[in-house]
């Protein structure tokens, strides 16, 4: 008989808390809780667009091994052709400059947190538990959900900061750690995503690559989204405008013309909206990127706050999110 394994709980099923989790199956006893009724967190697909993170790119290398390791197949961003700059005087057409090239994965995102769940044979998954205190409890650390309280000698939070600041603690987070948490923004908390599918992607017939700017909105970045089962365009809405698909509609006809009226679907979300991702500190829009990165814990390095925010490496990305994981994982390794 072995040693009993310790018993590690993980706060959060997005690709951060389920990796981590995947790194530490075989030495910890692992329970995942999650606030929603689903995993990914940030991560969410509607049919196989993605509303959340879709890209990566050749530099981040931490990702592209999860990726290949799952046995995911990555197709190129499509750039080909011109872009549009849509301001009050009319919308022009214009060369973008060279960017580093970006890529997808066949079928959404989604689908690496489906493979990481897949692979996670010994965890427990529990949906629809969101956690409101964790507490010290002799040696162990007791987490509290409405429905079902938990014990373990570990905790992780992969919680975005500010959603894991407005937790309980008892005792309290000592002030340093509360004031890091609370002033580090959720990358990404203040968008709203708006996906626009057709029947086919006839911006392409017109030497046109999908992306455009405007200033006019209410879209203010656009850029083809089409899979291989959909032909679609998304983009990003600017935050001093409403998410009105009529106003939606009348820009992309106003800069891809009269077939941009011929959509078969639109899918919006408001990452703002959603209390398991922001708080109404993240709905301003971030100017910059934030420089992501802390190394957080309370009860005697018991407990974690870990995250793709909490990377110094490429924090709010993906790849982030995956070299918080390992950070974690590192130090927990028995």
């Amino acid at each position: 008989m072995g040693m009993k394994k310790k018993e590690l709980i993980i706060i959060g099923a997005g690709l951060s808390g389920l990796y981590t989790a995947y790194l530490l199956q075989n030495d910890y006893q692992i329970t995942i809780v999650e606030a929603r009724d689903r995993l990914g967190g940030r991560i969410f697909g509607i049919d196989d667009h993605d509303m959340g993170p879709s890209w990566v790119w050749a530099h981040q290398k931490h990702i592209l091994k999860v990726i290949e390791t799952f046995k995911l197949t990555l197709f190129a961003q499509y750039t080909k052709g011109l872009a549009l700059y849509d301001v009050p005087q009319g919308v022009e057409r214009f060369h973008p400059p060279g960017s580093d090239p970006s890529a997808r994965i066949q079928g959404g995102m989604s689908k690496l947190i489906e493979a990481i769940a897949q692979s996670l044979s010994h965890t427990t998954i529990l949906l629809n538990h969101p956690v409101n205190m964790i507490k010290e409890q002799e040696n162990r650390l007791e987490v509290t959900t409405p429905s079902q309280n938990f014990q373990a000698d570990y905790v992780i939070s992969t919680l975005p900061p500010r959603l894991a600041a407005n937790l309980r603690f008892e005792p309290k987070l000592p002030p340093n750690v509360l004031k890091q948490l609370q002033n580090t923004p959720t990358w990404m908390g203040y968008a709203t995503k708006c996906v626009i599918e057709y029947q086919k992607p006839f911006w392409r017939d017109s030497g046109l690559s999908g992306f455009a700017f405007s200033h006019r909105g209410p879209l203010g970045e656009i850029h083809d989204a089409t899979t291989s089962k959909h032909a679609a365009l998304f983009g990003f809405l600017h935050t001093k405008y409403e998410a009105d698909p009529k106003a939606i509609e009348a820009q992309l006809v106003r800069m891809y013309g009269a077939q941009a009226k011929n959509f078969t679907a639109m899918h919006i979300v408001k990452w703002h909206e959603q209390p398991y991702t922001a708080t109404a500190e993240d709905a301003t829009r971030l100017t910059d990127h934030p420089p992501y990165g802390y190394t957080l814990f309370h009860f005697d390095e018991r407990l974690h706050f870990s995250g793709t925010e909490s990377s110094y490496e490429s924090g709010g990305y993906l790849e982030g999110a995956i070299v918080a994981a390992k950070t974690m994982a590192t130090k927990l390794l028995p």
